[in-house]
């Protein structure tokens, strides 16, 4: 019952779950220092940021397996473990339909933001109502480029797995294709016929798409025996919700990468939605591979921003809800309840704090979400204690 990380249980250095830090929010420090800075706090590895990772090194089989080395002797310099691969930004590239936006998480050396570079010296404008737009051909490229660094991702999980000998997953989005996410609130209606045509229901069209798009990648995770781990999320096909999401798991499971696709537990992204992280983890526990720690503020009074936000930045103090430091009193998460309930489906694995607080400072404040984690994160009991009730 429950997903294994490792064959046998590796406690944390203060908690019973070993717990990391993710490396996306401090991309303003250099490895080096931000390592160090890790295992000084008292963590006990890290997710990697694989967008800041040099993945043409694990282009083939041997490139991966000599890159894997590299990353392992750095953690093991510092007494740490790699426990995940992110791939939230190609994932997100390759899931949506091209625009300005998705090319904006792709490096200025790639072939499709040249293409774009290009096709601008040239005169050429987005039009007035689609100012994100990009041509056919850079919205291939842009494609190609996701697709390549995802496939670079899996060679790299499953040689990482074998040099620590546990299972690392790679934890990411699926963007929304066929902008089935723009379709979220359904007014104006879909229409399913006009003028005697049929019209394909966006929704299923988004699922199959992410299908043709992400095959060849699970194919490759089914070689390496990595799991592919969606964070559903407001602007994925499964929106932090578990009717959506049970609709991502059922149409992947039904093209065969059952096993092999599954969830990055994350409740930050459903209490603001009154969805119970509590309830997506008994609804889904055999498919959560590997988890987040991340805290969301709610606000439960009236706000100018409401919670859909208002089209303010994140972190704005006019939103409804904002992401913040785990395990504070802001935080609507209860980090007790997230643990127990892990180990009541048997998850036994590493979790990593997401640490994004506009409030606070980055290293206070992942100290004190690793603090409340090392607090909330008791051992799980192995008994009853009403059958130590006896005369």
């Amino acid at each position: 019952m429950g997903f294994k990380q490792t064959a046998t249980h590796k406690y944390g250095k203060g908690s019973y779950h070993q717990i990391g830090l993710v490396r996306g929010q401090f991309g303003n420090m250099p490895y080096e220092p931000w390592v160090k800075f890790v295992q000084d706090a008292g963590f006990d590895g890290w997710e990697e940021a694989s967008w800041e990772l040099d993945l043409r090194k694990c282009d083939t089989d041997a490139g991966a397996a000599a890159y894997a080395a590299e990353r392992v002797a750095l953690a093991k310099k510092h007494g740490l473990e790699i426990f995940t691969v992110a791939t939230h930004l190609q994932g997100q590239v390759l899931g949506d339909e091209p625009s300005a936006k998705t090319l904006n998480f792709l490096g200025s050396s790639t072939d499709a933001r040249k293409a774009y570079k290009a096709w601008r010296d040239a005169g050429n404008k987005p039009p007035r109502t689609d100012p994100y737009f990009v041509p056919e051909n850079v919205g291939k490229l842009i494609h190609e480029q996701a697709k390549l660094d995802l496939l670079a991702c899996v060679r790299l999980a499953g040689h990482l797995s074998k040099l620590q000998d546990r299972k690392v997953a790679l934890p990411g989005f699926v963007g929304s294709p066929a902008n089935c996410w723009s379709h979220w609130f359904l007014f104006p209606p879909l229409p399913t016929k006009i003028e005697g045509y049929d019209l394909d229901d966006v929704r299923e069209t988004s699922l199959q798409l992410i299908v043709e798009r992400f095959g060849p990648v699970w194919d490759l995770c089914k070689q390496y025996g990595v799991t592919f781990d969606l964070e559903c999320h407001p602007s994925e096909r499964a929106m932090g919700d578990i009717e959506s999401a049970s609709d991502y798991i059922n149409a992947m499971c039904k093209a065969g990468y059952e096993g092999v696709v599954g969830f990055n537990l994350d409740g930050s992204h459903m209490e603001w939605q009154n969805v119970s992280v509590i309830q997506f983890i008994r609804e889904f526990g055999k498919f959560i591979h590997c988890a987040h720690v991340k805290g969301v503020q709610v606000i439960r009074e009236h706000t100018r921003a409401g919670r859909l936000g208002g089209h303010r930045p994140m972190g704005h103090w006019a939103n409804g809800w904002n992401f913040v430091t785990a395990g504070t009193q802001r935080d609507a998460n209860s980090l007790e309840e997230i643990f127990i309930e892990l180990n009541r489906v048997g998850f036994d694995g590493a979790v990593s704090i997401e640490w994004e607080d506009n409030d606070a400072e980055q290293h206070a404040g992942a100290i004190t979400a690793l603090a409340n984690c090392r607090k909330a994160d008791c051992p799980p009991s192995g008994m009853r204690h009403d059958d130590m009730l006896k005369g």
